[in-house]
């Protein structure tokens, strides 16, 4: 007597959307084997999509097949329509023939075909390919949604590294940046376009800042340095005959459009800045910075092990001149003479009084001109106005009144342009200037007490160029300009009364022939 297997099939949209439920598939399956009178073998309980017949159960169902050495009586497969057994009308064939070669006939009990019929195979075909049609026409409606989201700026899909899933109160979904990861995403960018590490580095960096937490694993990283997304742009991708093109997303970016232009330029070497990209111990950190006295190579560092089990640092060269130097004699060398380079007492404030005098006196066209354009854009104003009261007391022609709204909000549009493009000089100007300098003024403080990162920043970002070390002092050939404007007028302020006027605007950029000696006391 022939045997039924039961396959029942469901997922979960299909059950939510058209109240398919696992229990009650069986109860027609097991009912309609009642009245044939067939005996039920064993029952098959799927939940996974039938785009294609890679389904643990089903596969689990060939395999008993396969095992089955008595089935030339046959026996059946049954389920309740087509679309439980296959929506790959391909699939499907291909599964049928399959089947038959075991000996066993699929059937759908209530879309019942004799397949011995040649016409039933057009019904066949039919209750196949309805289907996939649907499964098709379901997939392109989902497709050109999000399509379509994507080119009104919205992202789609789980929110990628450095940003997190929101809902509004209306129940719109977006992308908003992470607390904790958005922060540390913008600092990596950063680290990146001043190129003191590469990005390998930086990324090991990222990983120890996060301590674990977040999602800082190494290809989501290399993804996300690659990403417009982080600078505000949605990519929508070519289709059919539309070429591809970027969209302003809706989501608050992390980092500026800039920023992430020169990251790219620096990640495909067209923006290349010498700096050292030398991973730097903390006993070690002007390693990438010193340049050999003897032969002109930058010298590297590394340590050795002394006899009692310590390890002891140098400096040295590479080459067969044979330079090397103790790394906590160039050390503190470094740190005596950046204490030196600090500003004294009192320097700081008249510094910024300096400043803001010498910049009050650099920005006086400018701010004349804003008082310029202000006051035309009061008298087009105040013609608007007069025009506008005119117009209401019937003194004025409707034509008339729409030309000169249409000339003066014109001529006004273009002021304002003109007067946003004018830097403002802000009361907040002083408190900016004290800030940054008295970071300066503590900068020795600041190097002694900072990590391995600080430290190598602060040189960086003093030195230009590279730093050479005689075994007592070290020489430059070029210091930040701003910092050698400090050190060169460090005696000369000291004893200058208020009011005196530094050029600090005026300061060349050019490169100095002469060597800098920085001196320690």
């Amino acid at each position: 007597m022939r045997k039924a297997d039961l396959y029942i099939r469901v997922s979960t949209d299909e059950q939510a959307d058209k109240g398919y439920s696992q229990r009650d598939q069986e109860d027609r399956l097991r009912r309609y084997c009642e009245i044939k009178g067939i005996p039920v073998r064993d029952v098959y309980i799927e939940d996974h999509s039938a785009k294609s017949f890679k389904r643990p159960e089903w596969q689990k169902y060939l395999s008993n097949l396969r095992k089955s050495k008595n089935n030339k009586s046959g026996s059946i497969i049954l389920f309740t329509k087509w679309d439980r057994f296959s929506r790959n009308a391909g699939d499907a064939y291909q599964m049928i023939n399959q089947l038959r070669s075991h000996g066993v006939e699929p059937v759908a009990i209530e879309q019942p075909l004799d397949l011995t019929i040649p016409e039933n195979k057009i019904m066949l075909a039919f209750y196949l390919a309805s289907p996939e049609v649907e499964n098709d026409r379901r997939a392109l409606n989902v497709f050109h949604g999000m399509r379509r989201a994507k080119k009104e700026g919205r992202y789609m899909g789980t929110a990628p590294l450095g940003y997190a899933n929101k809902i509004t109160e209306g129940k719109k979904k977006y992308i908003a940046p992470h607390e904790f990861e958005a922060p540390l995403l913008k600092w990596a960018f950063e680290q990146i376009v001043s190129n003191n590490f590469n990005t390998e580095q930086i990324w090991k960096m990222v990983r120890e800042k996060a301590e674990g937490k977040g999602r800082f694993s190494k290809n989501n990283f290399w993804v996300a340095v690659r990403n417009p997304l982080y600078c505000g742009k949605i990519f929508i991708p070519p289709y059919k005959e539309e070429k591809g093109y970027f969209v302003k997303g809706q989501h608050e970016p992390i980092i500026s459009e800039k920023t992430f232009a020169d990251v790219q330029d620096i990640l495909d070497g067209r923006k290349r800045i010498v700096k050292p990209k030398i991973v730097a111990m903390d006993n070690l950190p002007l390693r990438g910075f010193l340049k050999c006295p003897k032969c002109e190579r930058m010298l590297t560092g590394s340590a050795s092990k002394g006899k009692m089990g310590n390890y002891y640092y140098y400096y040295h060269c590479s080459s067969p001149c044979g330079t090397r130097f103790k790394a906590d004699t160039a050390n503190e060398a470094f740190l005596k003479q950046l204490r030196y380079m600090s500003p004294k007492e009192g320097m700081v404030d008249v510094f910024i009084e300096a400043f803001i005098k010498d910049f009050n006196n650099k920005t006086k066209a400018q701010n004349t001109e804003r008082t310029n354009i202000i006051g035309e854009i009061d008298a087009l104003n105040k013609r608007y106005q007069n025009a506008l009261l005119k117009n209401a007391d019937g003194e004025m022609a409707d034509d008339d009144f729409q030309e000169v709204k249409k000339l003066t909000k014109g001529k006004i549009e273009v002021l304002e342009r003109r007067l946003n493009d004018l830097a403002v000089v802000g009361t907040e100007i002083k408190d900016l200037v004290a800030s940054t300098l008295k970071k300066v003024a503590n900068i020795d403080r600041r190097y002694e007490n900072g990590d391995i990162e600080e430290k190598r920043l602060i040189v960086s970002s003093m030195f230009p160029e590279f730093l050479e070390f005689d075994g007592t002092r070290h020489r430059t050939p070029r210091l930040n300009s701003a910092i050698a404007l400090i050190y060169q007028n460090n005696n000369k302020l000291q004893g200058q009364k208020n009011g005196t006027s530094l050029s600090f605007l005026d300061l060349s950029q050019e490169v100095t022939p002469l060597r800098f000696e920085l001196r320690t006391q």
